[in-house]
């Protein structure tokens, strides 16, 4: 039967006895503790009731059984570790109203493990552990958190959610912007057929699978990924993931290795705006300018940080592309000296004479830009930070899958580990933004804000009844200057 109003107005507080429910057993009502945990079956999160701890009359209200007094006397203050969450609560709101647009049964359950995932970087084993001794469990005590749980949630997502994990994407990816794409690697021990041997920057043959990031351009925050099997070049699935992201009338930075003639057709049907750095061992610089004099073959010179650039400019072919080339005077340098310690360690055995190779510090783009060679490498030089994105998946969140058990595993991670990545860069922007980056790094943020505990000093969750942990003056302003209130609770 439904619960009475007048009764349903005394269940007892969330904060202080956690999640419950009331029920009606020969018209009298009882409260139940109740949890959540994961249904294989149905992919879904389940209720699971509890033991009872009390019941409700109209005229007294709620009236906890003896049992549950003697817990909740007995309970030493309960410490909950709170500013870091708190903190990635209210920068990431947009990522959290996002997540439950797309996911509105599980959106909580992604968000947990993904930012457990972000401040201990723990495994599902560990998991539970840690998701009780944080905040999260107080936002959400009826959560499931146990290895079981977890990893079904994971293989969940990445069995049936593919299209809500590319809605969700979508969301953050908008039109007349600059986008950068690059990629990287992901080794893995799952035995299927996705992840296979290929070739990645590290040189490394171990099976894998390549991960192809698109961010936005300015900000440097990822939008969206696709994930390939590692036997495909990222030049060969370049096309299929800018299709897929849905972007529009915007211009793609991409790193070395994305250039080819098929690339360049595929961007120009699409009227998209590119911008493709050449290998070195490119044929689209014509012979007569590596052997003309530097004084005939320079249209002139701008400085970069401190570093004089060389830049040429040239129409390329008749379909409105140009050849930017450029050369760095102290990148020239370090590779000549490289080479004359070849020379010296050689001793007297014959070496290759590299002092003869004119491109020495070059480097050149395609583009069908029509601007100053200094515009061209400015936009190209923005994609260097994205660097710190892909260090942060390796080191911080482990993108690495050799633990998986399954395929199903490998894409709810990314999508996970990518969720992560998301609330990671809600606090870089942050600190770009109030300009402390010189002063602050993201992780030194983190470390100082995961050492601000919640304590429920009565050793009940009562809302009314905490504090939170002391923070000294400068760590006071250094939050308010990010705009974040770790005491708006």
């Amino acid at each position: 039967m439904a619960i009475p109003d007048n009764i349903r107005i005394h269940k007892p507080d969330t904060d202080q006895y956690g999640a419950t429910e009331i029920r009606c057993i020969k018209n009298h009502f009882y409260v139940y503790e109740i949890s959540s945990k994961w249904d294989a079956k149905k992919n879904r999160p389940k209720k699971v009731t509890g033991k009872c701890i009390g019941k409700i009359t109209e005229k007294d209200g709620f009236i906890p059984n003896a049992g549950c007094l003697r817990m909740y006397e007995t309970i030493s203050p309960i410490v909950r570790t709170y500013g870091v969450f708190e903190m990635f609560e209210q920068l990431g709101k947009d990522i959290s109203d996002k997540l439950r647009e797309a996911f509105p049964d599980i959106h909580r359950e992604i968000k947990t493990v993904a930012l457990l995932r972000l401040v201990y970087g723990c495994t599902p084993r560990l998991m539970k552990r840690c998701f009780e001794d944080s905040y999260l469990a107080d936002l959400y005590p009826d959560i499931g958190t146990c290895d079981k749980t977890v990893r079904s949630l994971v293989s969940m997502l990445g069995t049936d959610r593919e299209p809500e994990m590319e809605r969700f994407m979508k969301m953050f990816v908008s039109d007349r912007s600059t986008v950068l794409i690059d990629g990287t690697s992901i080794f893995t021990g799952v035995s299927d057929s996705f992840p296979r041997k290929g070739y990645n920057p590290e040189h490394i043959q171990n099976r894998q699978v390549r991960l192809l990031y698109l961010f936005e351009s300015g900000s440097h925050a990822p939008v969206f990924y696709r994930m390939v099997p590692g036997n495909i070049a990222d030049k060969a699935a370049m096309a299929d993931t800018v299709i897929q992201s849905g972007v529009k009338n915007c211009t793609i930075i991409a790193d070395k290795g994305f250039y080819s003639k098929k690339n360049v057709s595929f961007l120009m049907e699409r009227k998209l705006n590119y911008i493709l750095p050449l290998q070195r061992n490119t044929k689209l610089i014509s012979k007569e300018f590596e052997t003309a004099p530097d004084n005939e073959r320079w249209d002139g010179q701008f400085v970069f940080k401190g570093r004089v650039i060389w830049y040429h400019r040239e129409p390329c072919g008749n379909a409105g592309n140009y050849l930017y080339v450029f050369r760095d005077d102290a990148k020239k340098a370090k590779e000549e000296l490289k080479t004359a310690r070849r020379i010296e360690d050689a001793r007297g055995e014959e070496v290759e004479d590299m002092f003869a190779d004119r491109q020495k510090g070059m480097f050149a783009f395609i583009s069908n830009r029509d601007e100053e060679a200094k515009k061209i490498y400015l936009a190209y030089k923005e994609r260097w930070d994205i660097e710190q994105c892909f260090d942060y998946l390796k080191n911080l969140v482990d993108i690495g899958a050799a633990s998986q058990r399954s395929n199903e595993s490998l894409p709810g991670w990314t999508f996970i580990n990518h969720i992560s990545l998301l609330y990671f860069y809600s606090l870089v922007l942050t600190i770009r933004k109030a300009e402390l980056n010189n002063e602050w790094t993201p992780n030194e943020i983190i470390m100082m804000a995961k050492n601000i505990y919640k304590i429920y000093t009565a050793g009940v969750l009562n809302k009314d009844k905490f504090v939170v942990s002391e923070m000294s003056k400068k760590d006071e302003e250094l939050f308010h200057t990010l705009g974040v209130d770790l005491l708006r609770n």
